[in-house]
């Protein structure tokens, strides 16, 4: 499934003292691949996660999802796509506290109904054994641990089953262990569904692990480019 976006232009403010955070930014996302954008606080990236995310409009430029443009849409046909076919993941989890961790998994699943609640309670299992925590199906996620709780947030957003993953500083909030732990299981997931990931990180290890690294300034993409070559991570 291809996504794209072609030269997105976001402004934030009131007119008079409106800021141009996103200047025209343009990516392409090929299944199967793992991308990651990088750059100082204030440089536009989590601005383009929700642009890209259909969670926000862009001002000029559009998002392109199977070769159709998707800025266009009304809000109800955003929300159903954005609901089919991509998965969020943030730095705070958003979890409903008093939730188990079952419950937490099929909320995505329940906005979508297109399944049973047999069927979503089967399908949350699955995802919650495939992050490590089948032993914790009934467990309030308010009586987990913070690295638990991620991987709650990561089976959420899988819950069904999105072409296109955006992450915000998914690890953020977790230890180094937790980090790569959490990581790994993205990037495993991406290769075998054939998926494709973007995540804003300023992990400097997490970034020079994904496929391609997108250097953001002042709302630009400065520089795009392959796994393996130095990086800057502010």
């Amino acid at each position: 499934m291809s996504f794209r976006c072609y030269q997105l232009e976001r402004y934030l403010g009131e007119e008079e003292s409106r800021v141009h955070v996103l200047r025209g930014v343009t990516l392409d996302l090929q299944p199967g691949s793992v991308h990651a954008v990088v750059g100082p606080s204030g440089c536009g990236k989590s601005t383009l996660l929700y642009v890209l995310g259909l969670l926000d409009h862009p001002d000029a430029g559009w998002v392109e999802i199977e070769s159709e443009q998707m800025s266009h849409l009304p809000d109800n046909e955003l929300a159903r796509r954005r609901n089919e076919l991509i998965g969020f993941i943030f730095q705070f989890h958003f979890l409903m506290e008093d939730f188990t961790t079952q419950e937490n998994v099929t909320i995505p699943m329940r906005r979508l109904g297109r399944l049973s609640e047999p069927q979503m309670r089967e399908r949350a299992a699955t995802l919650l054994e495939a992050v490590g925590l089948g032993d914790k199906l009934d467990r309030p996620s308010r009586h987990l641990s913070g690295g638990e709780q991620q991987r709650v947030a990561i089976a959420r957003a899988l819950a069904n089953n999105p072409r296109v993953i955006l992450a915000d500083e998914p690890t953020g909030n977790l230890d180094t262990e937790n980090s790569q732990r959490a990581f790994e299981l993205l990037h495993d997931l991406v290769r075998r569904e054939n998926k494709a990931l973007l995540l804003v990180t300023h992990n400097r290890f997490i970034a020079d692990a994904c496929d391609w690294v997108h250097e953001m300034k002042d709302g630009v993409i400065i520089k795009s480019h392959p796994h393996g070559e130095r990086i800057s991570v502010s």
